[in-house]
């Protein structure tokens, strides 16, 4: 399994657009084969921090998410909306059963 953790900063004015664009992008990616959990949230501390969690079955279906056109599409859209780079974080671990 692979959990990847990320953390963008949102532009000032931009904060509707993000989530806009995260809630299409989460919809999609919940269909793609091998993904458990996909979610958004705002930091509790900062609101203008957004932090997504994704589980996947293994690299094998990150990368596939990674290749789709909603996946592509949406990097392309929140680029302007966030500051600097997302800080992304990966770790692979022990196949879960999450029934």
């Amino acid at each position: 399994m692979v959990i990847v953790v990320g953390v963008a900063r949102v532009r000032p004015g931009c904060l509707g657009d993000v989530e806009d664009a995260a809630r299409r992008m989460a919809v999609a990616t919940r269909s793609d084969p091998g993904c458990h959990l996909y979610r958004f949230a705002a930091d509790l501390e900062d609101p203008e921090t957004i932090v997504s969690v994704e589980m996947w079955a293994d690299r094998a279906a990150l990368d596939s998410h990674l290749a789709h056109a909603h996946t592509t599409e949406f990097l392309a859209q929140v680029t302007s909306l966030v500051e600097g780079t997302p800080e992304m974080t990966f770790h692979d671990t022990l196949p879960v059963d999450l029934r």
